[in-house]
């Protein structure tokens, strides 16, 4: 058995835990609906991993609007999240490492009250599995400022040389160099995974495992 080289890891929920491009499809609507134009297919990957206030910013949205906007986004979400589920291989590996003594954390670009699809809809059981859950409502700078990722090391008592995280966006990657962690970057939910930098590029979560250092 290797050396386990990671106190704890850390992922990101949505492209990178959880398979939600939904959350795009409830997006594009939502934009049609309230600022009157359809989206490009590349400014909603673009947003994709963006705080919502950030992205409804980025698609021409004013302030007035960010609230509104969030209210029926979300509606929308939960109308188009029942079958959502996590990616092949998430669930197994977070049970792993947390077997294996490993602290599992969550860096999200959700606030608290956007993670009520994840609760209701994804059958397996894996944010209790994380010790701690940072949304972005919880620091004052979202990725790529590393304020999440430095909130999660203060909690624990951790270093960052510690911690890897796991991300499918630039925002992730950005965090984790600001920060100081090692970074993943889940190939299978990534739009570009050859533009970002990454430690690691994983092609399947069960890679994970080898990463860490217990299997």
């Amino acid at each position: 058995m290797k050396q386990q080289k990671y106190k704890a890891v850390v992922y990101d929920v949505d492209g990178t835990a959880v398979d939600s491009r939904y959350n795009i499809d409830a997006l594009q609507e939502t934009c049609i609906e309230l600022l009157g134009r359809e989206a490009t297919d590349e400014e909603l990957k673009i947003t994709y991993g963006m705080t919502a206030k950030n992205a409804i910013l980025y698609l021409g949205g004013t302030e007035d609007q960010v609230e509104p906007f969030e209210k029926r986004w979300i509606e929308k979400i939960m109308k188009m999240c029942q079958n959502a589920s996590l990616f092949d291989g998430i669930y197994d590996g977070m049970c792993q490492m947390k077997d294996a003594g490993i602290l599992l954390g969550i860096n999200t670009s959700r606030n608290r009250n956007e993670l009520g699809d994840l609760h209701e809809y994804i059958k397996e059981p894996f944010l209790e599995l994380c010790s701690l859950i940072v949304t972005c409502d919880k620091v004052a700078n979202p990725k790529p400022a590393p304020d999440s990722l430095l909130y999660f090391l203060r909690e624990t008592g951790l270093k960052p040389s510690e911690v890897l995280f796991v991300g499918d966006s630039e925002f992730d990657a950005g965090c984790a160099k600001n920060a100081g962690c090692d970074f993943a970057l889940a190939t299978w939910g990534c739009f570009y995974p050859d533009k970002i930098d990454a430690t690691y590029k994983p092609l399947h979560p069960d890679e994970l495992l080898s990463i860490v250092g217990i299997c």
